[in-house]
């Protein structure tokens, strides 16, 4: 299998998609066993859900704990997105440019169709989507598309109300037909083929899922009236009750009914902010609970907390944060990451079973049959600390000899063919490495008994001239060798050097860090994107295209002087128009990358911490300053040397690889015809490439 997949397979156009053999799937169809578990209620022969789902969709709409719970799940599963992953490059364009036609036919993108979808089965448990069929052929010129479930293919999805969809199905449980119906008037009835039926956690025998939130809803209900009846109790001792006592229990003393009388007429005149001043005989008391009423603070945590589990969420994913430390809540949000993985499982098992595979196969895939037409529905990680861990164990599996290369890139999701010249240690550090390994080796055989911990009372030291010691020889026939060997590295390096790339890469690099810290205090002052990418990002646009045109330039005559230099000719002169030729290339040099971080940049306030985001950004990008300018270094330093041969009436010039050079720059041409087209042959042939122009075929390697 590695074999046929190192050999690879030709890219095909959409309108070279394959036709294959057309199968049936009613007739491959396999007769249920066994009895089906209904429910009553529903018109006719269609039973409903055993849950009111419009209760659900009520206690959704009503209640905030419910409603933020629910959401939180949603938001999750596409936090970070997705993709269609499969072997066949060319079939999983072809599903995304059907899903594409599909978006705009039916004037909904397909993010919202998925995120409707995945709203639908959190909150519900269920969810039902529509086909609607082709007409006719409306598909464009190219395009395969014959239909697989029905005779006509599949033109786009909707999104139909969970609530109002019931089920018919006969004894064994094989579906018969869905139905949706308002409550007012005849229902509309779909065919089991045109429709998607996504459930979550459906009981076997059963005809619809369980919602999550079922089980919390006696426990929320309980909870709000808890927290009813404790409002009516704040509110009940929230205005005291005042006693007044008039007289005094001793003869001559009592009160009067005209005495009682005209106090009622003073309270009743008192101002709210009034108060009375009443001799001896009269006594004010304020009536309370005098903490006597009962303390629901323990019942309405005990409760709140019941309600927390049942809807799976923490304190602290509600927004009450207490007194948990981020251990803790680190936890409460993994439990809250592993419900939201269920429901992407489920999610994506129906949308590849029901989906994609039909669109292939109307496409003339066969995913079932032919493994290298199968696509996977992949949500990307959510938990980013789980995954880093996940990947380190892998990679120390493959350290410590128990899984090959190849093993390793499968379990960590890549493709297991791979062009190893293009990983980080053959492009940066493969000379250095193979020199060092010559160093090495003629060390440690030098040293093989020598011990390093030997005492100095140990003919350890040698205190007196004479014969050198074998380490010290061996040392010297080391370094001999290691300068052989690093005299064709230490070339490009002090090319490097004499072209100034360093010096150029930490210019834009400083202009780079401050425009970071510019766009940094923008955004904590919240300015609109617009101002800030103008103010910034456009201004450093600037300062690196006033960079570039020197620097370019530099490496340019550099290179026409090396060439006239190997040729032993001073007579041939450089036009003006030459360097402008050189330069003109380079001028747009760095505008893919000042594209992708404006990008970043107006993107900032969708993220939580836009600040960390925009820090984020800035540095992840601010290696691709030295790859570029090294890239248009050497391309013009090179081209310099070819001009230089062209305009001496040579009619070809030869490509010096480096030591250890990448499978890329070996398989390219090693000459180059100076006729029409010629300049677009010279290296670097990619980022990094180190391969340089010279006018002697001897010196190629």
């Amino acid at each position: 299998m590695l074999e046929r997949i190192r050999r690879g397979v030709r890219l095909r156009t959409v309108s070279e998609a394959p036709s294959s053999a057309k199968r049936d799937p009613k007739k491959t169809a396999v007769t249920r066993l066994g009895q089906a578990v209904k429910s009553a209620g529903g018109g006719g022969d269609f039973e409903d859900s055993p849950v009111d789902l419009a209760e659900i969709g009520r206690a959704y709409y009503t209640d905030s704990y419910i409603r933020r719970a629910v959401d939180k799940h949603s938001a999750l599963m596409f936090k970070n997105g997705w993709e269609l992953s499969g072997k066949n490059d060319q079939a999983v364009e072809y599903v995304w440019t059907r899903l594409k036609l599909m978006a705009e036919g039916t004037g909904q993108s397909i993010d919202s169709l998925l995120q409707e979808i995945a709203d639908n089965l959190i909150l519900y448990g269920n969810a039902y989507v529509v086909k609607a069929r082709a007409k006719n052929n409306s598909n464009p010129s190219g395009l395969t598309a014959t239909g697989y479930t029905s005779n006509k293919p599949v033109a786009g999805y909707f999104v139909l109300p969970t609530q109002q969809v019931t089920i018919s199905r006969d004894d064994v449980g094989k579906i018969i037909a869905y139905q949706q119906s308002s409550g007012s008037g005849n229902g509309v009835e779909f065919k089991p083929e045109d429709i998607i039926h996504f459930a979550y956690r459906k009981p076997s025998g059963r005809a619809y899922g369980v919602p999550f939130i079922y089980n919390a809803l006696d426990d929320v209900k309980l909870l709000r009236q808890i927290e009813e009846n404790v409002a009516r109790l704040i509110y009940r001792n929230l205005f005291p009750l005042y006693l007044y006592k008039v007289g005094i229990d001793k003869p001559g003393f009592e009160a009067t009914e005209e005495e009682i009388e005209d106090l009622r007429e003073e309270i009743r005149n008192i101002p709210v902010d009034g108060a009375l001043v009443v001799p001896e005989r009269h006594n004010i008391e304020v009536v309370g609970s005098q903490g006597q009423a009962i303390d629901a603070n323990g019942y309405l945590k005990y409760f709140r907390e019941r309600v927390f589990s049942g809807l799976g969420v923490s304190d602290t994913i509600m927004g009450i944060s207490g007194t948990a430390n981020k251990s803790t809540s680190d936890n409460q949000s993994s439990d809250l990451n592993d419900t939201v993985k269920d429901f992407q499982k489920t999610f994506a098992d129906v949308a590849k079973f029901a989906i994609i595979n039909e669109l292939l196969f109307e496409g003339g895939y066969d995913p079932t049959l032919n493994p290298d037409d199968e696509i996977d529905f992949v949500f990307h990680e959510i938990e980013f600390d789980a995954k880093i861990k996940r990947e380190n164990h892998v990679v120390q599996l493959f350290m410590q000899n128990s899984i090959v290369f190849e093993e390793m890139r499968q379990l960590l999701g890549y493709d297991i063919q791979v062009d190893e010249s293009r990983l980080y240690t053959n492009m940066f550090n493969a000379s250095s490495a193979t020199g060092d390994a010559g160093t090495e080796g003629t060390e440690a055989a030098a040293n093989q008994g020598n011990n390093k911990d030997q005492p100095e009372n140990q003919n350890g030291k040698q205190t007196s001239p004479g014969k050198p010691k074998t380490s010290e020889t061996s040392s010297k026939s080391a370094s001999v060798s290691e300068n052989t060997k690093l005299t064709e590295q230490a070339q490009l390096v002090n090319l490097s050097e004499t072209l100034q790339v360093g010096e150029f890469t930490k210019k834009v690099e400083h202009h780079w860090l401050e425009t970071m810290e510019d766009v940094q205090v923008r955004v904590r002052r919240n300015e609109d994107t617009d101002m800030i990418t103008s103010f910034t990002t456009g201004l450093i646009s600037g300062l690196i295209r006033d960079q570039v045109n020197p620097f370019v330039e530099r490496a340019f005559l550099h290179g026409f002087q090396e060439g006239l230099i190997q040729m032993g000719n001073d007579l041939t002169k450089i036009q003006s128009g030459d360097i402008q030729v050189a330069v003109s290339k380079h001028n747009k040099s760095f505008e893919r990358l000042m594209n992708d971080i404006t990008r970043l940049v107006s993107s900032c306030y969708e993220k939580e911490n836009p600040a960390a985001h925009i820090t984020h950004s800035f540095t992840a990008n601010r290696y691709r300053i030295g790859f570029i300018a090294k890239r248009i270094a050497y391309e013009a330093y090179n081209y310099g040397i070819a001009l230089s041969a062209e305009k001496s009436k040579r009619d070809r010039v030869y490509v010096k690889h480096k030591p250890n050079c990448c499978k890329k720059c070996l398989t390219a041409s090693s000459e180059i015809i100076l006729s029409d087209g010629w300049r677009e042959q010279i290296p670097p042939h990619h980022t990094n490439c180190e391969c340089t122009i010279v006018l002697n075929n001897k010196e190629v390697i």
